[in-house]
């Protein structure tokens, strides 16, 4: 009754010698040849669409058993090989190189997992190391290229502003070698992946986070003061929670809990050059929180509410519903984008003679180090900035941490008068 389709379950009509070839294209098949049968497995397809070598094995059932046995027996060592072969670096990976690869994944699998931003950001990641390493095969990729790779990129120049790549730069581009090879394993190309564990930081220090001290804040709420309540709102809106610029753009007048003084975050808006603002749930689970206000806050964001209902009215000859969204385009139901935010902050610091390295996110981290200066634990400050991991707050403000320790630790000391 050879050649069939191997199957978990025995039907006679994939046991017939009229069997569709292609049924048996995506599984292992069994020929008897002589007193042997050989077990065939397809390998399916390469990234360019050629078929892949079928993968053979030629085996001998035990003596003394009978028909059904036999067939039993053939079913379970079909199935052991194929699994076996779907484990194995398919033999294209022989050939491919980083750089034939990383067009593949670029095209085919970062679009259907990655949002358009990241894309767009891997992109420039991509184009950085491969003039270093895409000239090599997927197989023969070690650690040590990736190590030389990460000196080389510290050593080049920014294009925008001619200074060496920040670290930040350079471990974006580990990160990103880490996705497209981790999908190279996932699609059986390589049974590891070479680049985990290749990347540290160098001897410098990771950059410190830029915040406002407590007398520049107060100068800077001075200065939003004297703008529009658009933008008046918005900035201190982040200086208050410590949301994102994006999870700022995203918020409808929905969200707001006034009883509550509190604020549902729960969309992020994105926008890439050249393609449609993008309105998307947050990242992560922990995104998706509550953030709350003081009742000075809760003023001025009704203050607020009544100037968007007068701009509405005059302007579009419309009413503001709790589905709008706070911070719109007129006419448009869409939210503004965070890089018009991004713009109208510089300026604001330029006309008031404020630090010009501060930027909207630094208004995130302000709130985050107010929030640690001032007693909360890492934990409850992680859950309000929406991290997924504890471990992020604590990388990312340590030096906010470290502050905090050494001044309870005095505070102690004094009290013990040690």
């Amino acid at each position: 009754p050879y050649p069939f389709a191997v199957c978990c379950v025995c039907k006679p009509d994939l046991y017939s010698a009229e069997v569709n070839r292609k049924e048996l294209t995506d599984m292992a098949s069994i020929r008897k040849r002589g007193n042997s049968y050989l077990i065939v497995v397809s390998m399916g397809y390469d990234c360019a669409g050629n078929r892949l070598k079928s993968m053979q094995q030629t085996v001998h059932p035990p003596a003394g058993m009978t028909p059904k046995q036999t067939e039993k027996w053939l079913n379970e060592q079909a199935v052991l090989f194929e699994l076996s072969c779907k484990q194995q670096p398919q033999q294209t990976a022989s050939n491919m190189t980083l750089a034939e690869y990383s067009k593949y994944w670029f095209e085919n699998i970062a679009p259907n997992k990655l949002a358009s931003s990241t894309v767009a950001r891997e992109k420039s990641d991509i184009d950085r190391l491969l003039p270093h390493i895409g000239h090599y095969k997927l197989t023969e990729l070690r650690p040590e290229h990736f190590r030389k790779l990460y000196v080389a990129l510290r050593k080049e120049k920014n294009m925008i502003n001619g200074k060496p790549l920040s670290e930040l730069t350079v471990e974006g581009v580990h990160a990103c070698l880490c996705g497209i090879l981790s999908d190279a394993v996932e699609s059986g190309l390589l049974d590891h992946n070479p680049a985990w564990c290749t990347y540290k930081y160098s001897n410098i220090d990771k950059k410190q986070q830029v915040v406002a001290d407590e007398e520049i804040l107060q100068k800077l709420i001075c200065a939003l003061e004297k703008e529009s309540i658009k933008y008046e709102t918005y900035f201190k809106l982040i200086i208050a929670t410590g949301i994102r610029r994006g999870e700022c753009c995203g918020i409808k007048w929905s969200d707001i809990d006034y009883a509550g003084r509190s604020i549902h975050i729960c969309r992020n808006v994105v926008k890439v050059s050249g393609e449609d603002i993008c309105i998307k749930e947050p990242k992560t689970k922990a995104g998706n929180r509550y953030v709350y206000f003081s009742p000075e806050m809760g003023t001025l964001l009704k203050e607020y509410r009544r100037y968007c209902e007068t701009e509405a009215l005059h302007y579009e000859g419309r009413i503001i519903t709790d589905n709008d969204f706070l911070f719109r385009k007129h006419e448009l139901d869409e939210p503004m984008t965070p890089t018009t935010f991004t713009w109208r902050f510089k300026l604001i610091l330029k006309k008031n003679n404020l630090p010009y390295n501060l930027n909207v996110h630094s208004l995130r981290h302000t709130n985050a180090s107010l929030l640690i200066a001032n007693g909360m634990d890492v934990a409850t400050v992680s859950s309000l900035l929406g991290h997924a991991q504890v471990s992020t707050t604590l990388d990312i403000y340590t030096h906010a941490f470290d502050k905090n320790k050494k001044a309870a630790s005095d505070k102690l000391h004094n009290a013990l008068e040690i």
